[in-house]
């Protein structure tokens, strides 16, 4: 891995926390992060690796904004499809799409069927997490160990999260980053717990395309944003604009 970039997170947010509202630098939903490492001067990186050192602690920088009640992703998963192939679980249990269609999209969650009667339950005896439908069982499943070693290699242990207050002017957002809570020791067990708690969910969206084949468009589990935080065992609170004599424009 090549050396990270040292960045005083602290200072630089002090400073960032002055300027006020800073103008969104990409329209779409993931503007907020975009912005946050173009300031910083971070190149974007989908690889998984840390972003930079802070304090001698390879860290990942995420940005939220403060009232994000949205589901983000935590990975892409696709399950062993036995006993049943995605074609045969559409053609027994899913549904014509305003496209006219044969199609399931729905969401997933540990404690209770949904409106298509699927659910995920977990079956400690095989190490699977099985996608369960309520009359024909299970039709599908992941491996628990598979599961846990992806979202390792996807989840960065050390998080810098950085919140931040929002508005807007016209069609255009605005972002002042406020607090940033350092995250460490990602934890196994608080995946099962939320999951278990339905708190994180895995969708599935396919649907059959004219010519047979099936369209997936990647399958994968979701935490909504203001619960990222629990996946940690330790929580700090290394910056707080509400807290600091920086005046604010």
């Amino acid at each position: 891995m090549p050396k990270l970039k040292r960045i005083d997170i602290v200072k630089e947010l002090k400073k960032l926390f002055k300027k006020g509202y800073v103008k969104s630098l990409r329209s779409s939903d993931t503007g907020i992060g975009y912005t946050l490492e173009t300031l910083l001067k971070i190149k974007e990186n989908n690889s998984g690796e840390p972003d930079f050192d802070y304090n001698g602690l390879p860290v990942e920088l995420k940005a939220q904004r403060e009232k994000a009640s949205s589901r983000v992703t935590l990975m892409t998963k696709t399950p062993n499809w036995n006993p049943l192939k995605p074609k045969e679980i559409m053609e027994r249990f899913g549904y014509r799409d305003l496209h006219g269609r044969q199609a399931l999209k729905i969401t997933l969650i540990a404690n209770s069927f949904n409106a298509k009667s699927f659910k995920l339950e977990v079956d400690k005896s095989n190490n699977r997490l099985n996608i369960v439908h309520r009359d024909y069982g299970a039709v599908a499943y992941f491996d628990i160990k598979e599961l846990m070693q992806k979202l390792s290699d996807k989840i960065y242990k050390n998080l810098i999260l950085v919140l931040a207050d929002t508005k807007r002017k016209g069609n255009k957002e605005y972002f002042r980053y406020s607090k940033a809570i350092l995250l460490q020791e990602l934890s196994e067990e608080a995946f099962e717990r939320l999951f278990n708690d339905g708190v994180i969910v895995w969708e599935f969206r396919m649907h059959i395309k004219p010519d047979g084949s099936v369209r997936d468009h990647g399958p994968g589990f979701r935490i909504s944003k203001n619960h990222i935080a629990k996946l940690y065992d330790k929580h700090k609170i290394i910056f707080d604009g509400s807290k600091s004599s920086v005046k604010q424009k």
